[in-house]
């Protein structure tokens, strides 16, 4: 996934989540994009459609596209232009996406936030963002191999010391704890947990994982976190 397509797929979430239950239409979205610096003005209902399908199946966002919404918050008679299918996110309670879907909203949004702040010259003489690189352009290689069950090469850096390859590791999961992404994984039997912003590079190998059924990302991140820290450190 390029920075682009994130970047289009954190503005729709943020737009998706201020239009909250009355959905929001194709055409608005359009039309809002129109205002947006620095993203591409243009957007075919088909590469919206395909946006939509790759925020269900990678992220676990559904969006539904909903006819029937067809009266504002205050319960006004929309337009007959307004009537056209309305998409908003889907909050099912029942789903079992639903513990891990919703950090992803949260880390969208905030993301698309950031963007138009960044973005505003008027204020950006007000602000001062001092955080280091996320290293999410490497969450892509790394889903694609977990979901294939495919151990990796992993390069990465730990603050001033020399660049290490893990020659190699078998990605299990993802953790977002405090704003900060990290695969879960085993290198020779050995549990390890690496921040995705020392990472600086991933290769998916031709050699199988073998991930336990039962496993559990929260639990991995318990038992490992501390150990983690004294690694790191």
């Amino acid at each position: 996934m390029d920075y682009k397509n994130l970047e289009m797929l954190s503005w729709l979430v943020g737009q998706f989540r201020r239009a909250g239950e009355i959905g929001i239409t194709f055409d608005e979205l359009v039309d809002k994009l129109v205002d947006e610096p620095n993203m591409d003005k243009i957007m075919s209902k088909r590469t919206f459609h395909n946006y939509l399908k790759e925020l269900r199946d990678r992220f676990g966002i559904k969006i539904e596209c909903d006819k029937r919404l067809q009266y504002d918050v205050v319960r006004k008679a929309l337009s007959e232009e307004n009537k056209r299918y309305r998409y908003r996110i889907v909050q099912d309670s029942k789903s079992d996406n639903e513990q891990w879907s919703m950090p992803f909203l949260m880390a969208f949004e905030t993301a698309a936030a950031i963007k138009q702040l960044q973005d505003s010259e008027e204020i950006k003489q007000y602000m001062y963002i001092d955080c280091k690189a996320t290293g999410i352009e490497n969450m892509n290689i790394l889903l694609d191999a977990i979901r294939q069950q495919k151990c990796v090469e992993l390069y990465y850096q730990l603050r001033n010391r020399a660049p290490y390859k893990q020659d190699c590791f078998e990605p299990l999961g993802l953790v977002l704890k405090d704003y900060v992404w990290y695969v879960l994984g085993r290198n020779y039997r050995e549990d390890k947990i690496w921040p995705l912003s020392s990472i600086t590079g991933v290769k998916i190998l031709d050699i199988d994982s073998r991930p336990s059924p039962n496993f559990s990302p929260e639990k991995f991140w318990k038992a490992n976190k501390e150990k983690w820290q004294e690694d790191r450190f």
